[in-house]
């Protein structure tokens, strides 16, 4: 019997070795080729195996694989988010998760534009995991936030939690502009500092004040003025 269980074990692991490598393989095809371009032929040449296999494996198809690859993408964020150094300014360090947050969803271009923004194959992700990565990077925030708040270089009478739930709702709403072509890469980072340092000014002691607003000033000389008539995407599509 125990040979028996060793033996499931084992074929279990094959199993999860075999899936991680498709997923491995077909977010490679992604983000080489496009969501849109993608196809569940396309990855069964690139893995070897037919298509009835990885219909096997993966019975929503397309569907299924972009589904568990967003869900992927956000679980690697949070990880890189995560190991962040915390021994920096509080202030530096809120800044610092936006603006990486912001870079790390460039290099995942291909996954996170349609993730956000929808294709004509894909519409946008299950709303629960963007929420829940919104809760994470305001949680990383709001420990920052304390961190200032004890220091005495944010006013005594703000809230950390409810500022770092401002904050991450002004990041999310520019990723979105990003992901539907508003905002170019280098727009998207900059918008996200601007955010966070125009959501931290109000609080700011004096000194503290003076170098956000010089930051302000020298970002807004570095932004491209947002499209007059909509996201560029969407008036391709029209």
């Amino acid at each position: 019997m125990g040979s028996n269980v060793v033996g499931m074990d084992q074929r279990a692991i094959n199993m999860e070795a075999r899936r991680q490598r498709i997923l491995d393989s077909a977010e490679r095809l992604i983000m080489r080729d496009s969501l849109s371009a993608f196809t569940m032929r396309a990855l069964a040449q690139e893995v070897g195996l037919s298509v009835k296999t990885l219909y096997n494996l993966y019975g929503g198809g397309k569907e299924a694989i972009a589904a568990v690859l967003e869900d992927r993408a956000f679980s690697t964020l949070e990880e890189e988010l995560t190991a962040l150094p915390e021994d920096q300014d509080p202030i530096e360090q809120v800044l610092t998760i936006m603006t990486v947050a912001a870079e790390k969803c460039i290099k995942r271009k291909a996954l996170i534009h349609p993730m956000w923004a929808g294709d004509k194959d894909r519409p946008l992700g299950s709303p629960s995991r963007p929420l829940e990565f919104m809760e994470f990077g305001a949680g990383l925030a709001e420990v920052a936030l304390t961190r200032a708040l004890d220091q005495g270089t944010l006013d005594a009478r703000f809230d950390p939690h409810l500022l770092a739930s401002q904050l991450t709702v002004g990041w999310f709403g520019t990723a979105i502009l990003w992901a539907r072509g508003a905002l170019g890469d280098a727009d998207f980072v900059t918008r996200v500092k601007h955010t966070g340092l125009c959501n931290l000014l109000p609080y700011a002691d004096e000194k503290l004040a003076q170098s956000l607003k010089e930051e302000i000033v020298a970002l807004e000389k570095q932004m491209t003025p947002l499209p007059k008539e909509g996201c560029a995407d969407q008036k391709a599509s029209v």
